[in-house]
C-alpha cells in the first residue's frame, strides 16, 4: 500500500511538472528550431541552431528569413543526399576492409565539406541579424568552435577523449 501511495504522489507530481512545461513561455531562441526534446532536442536538427542563437531574441521578420534559409538548405541537402551516401559508403568500405589510410583521408574530406556547410549556414544566418545580435552571434560561434577543439572534433577514430588538465 506504501509503495503504491509513493507511485501515486510521484504520478500526480510528474503530471503536474508536465503541466507545468506546457504552458510556460517558450524561450525566443527555443521556437521550433531549437529547445527540449522533438526537432530541436538534444542531438537533434535544431540542436546547432539552438546553439548559434543562444541569448539572441528573434522577431517574427528574422524567424521568416531564417525560415527560408533552413529551406533552401534542406533542399540542398536533399539533392545532395546520393553523393553524401556514396561518400559514407566509401568510408564505411574501407574502414571494414582496413584500409585505414584511405578511411582517414575521406572522413578528413567528410569533416573539411562539413566545416564548409557550417560556415555558409552561420554567414546566412549572421546576415539576418542586427549588429548588436550579431556581437552574440559571433561569441556563440566561437563558444561552439571551441568546444568542438576541446571535446575532440576531429580526433581520428578510435582514440578516447581525455579533458584538458584544468589551469593552475
Amino acid at each position: 500500500m506504501r509503495n503504491f501511495s509513493i507511485l501515486a504522489a510521484l504520478a500526480v507530481s510528474l503530471a503536474g511538472a508536465q503541466a507545468v512545461h506546457a504552458q510556460a513561455p517558450r524561450d525566443s531562441t527555443a521556437h521550433r528550431w531549437g529547445g527540449r526534446g522533438g526537432r530541436g532536442g538534444p542531438g537533434g536538427p535544431g540542436m546547432m541552431e539552438h546553439a548559434l542563437l543562444k541569448n539572441i531574441t528573434l522577431t517574427d521578420a528574422q524567424k521568416a528569413k531564417l525560415a527560408e534559409v533552413q529551406k533552401t538548405e534542406r533542399a540542398s541537402m536533399a539533392t545532395d543526399s546520393g553523393a553524401r551516401r556514396a561518400d559514407f559508403d566509401a568510408m564505411r568500405k574501407a574502414r571494414q576492409s582496413g584500409d585505414t589510410a584511405t578511411a582517414r583521408r575521406l572522413m578528413a574530406e567528410q569533416r573539411t565539406k562539413m566545416e564548409q556547410q557550417f560556415t555558409a549556414h552561420s554567414t546566412a544566418v549572421r546576415a539576418i541579424l542586427t549588429p548588436d545580435q550579431q556581437k552574440q552571434f559571433d561569441a556563440n560561434v566561437a563558444e561552439m568552435k571551441s568546444h568542438r577543439r576541446e571535446f575532440g572534433a576531429g580526433r581520428e577514430h578510435g582514440q578516447k577523449h581525455t579533458k584538458p588538465a584544468p589551469a593552475s
